[in-house]
């Protein structure tokens, strides 16, 4: 399911990142993990194809970064950044 982050700017480093919520104006900080995936769904790019994309990057193993993944859009549809199934 490819859902894109409405509403949002967002600014990354390799450190990190931060998002804004522009309806809420609450901002969310992000380590480095959570930066890189955000920045692939900010792109509509699959969980499955983001899930990749960590493998890659960070020597996980597939199931691991599926998990992570699916974890983190949950976190994002909890604070409504992303909406709910």
């Amino acid at each position: 399911m490819l859902s894109r982050p409405q509403g949002t700017r967002s600014t990354h480093t390799i450190d990190g990142g931060v998002v804004l919520d522009i309806k809420s104006g609450r901002m969310f900080s992000l380590n480095s993990s959570a930066s890189f995936i955000f920045q692939f769904l900010e792109q509509g790019l699959s969980d499955c194809q983001i899930a990749e994309h960590l493998v890659e990057r960070f020597a996980i193993s597939e199931e691991q970064a599926r998990s992570d993944v699916a974890e983190f859009r949950e976190a994002l549809k909890s604070h409504s950044i992303l909406p709910a199934d």
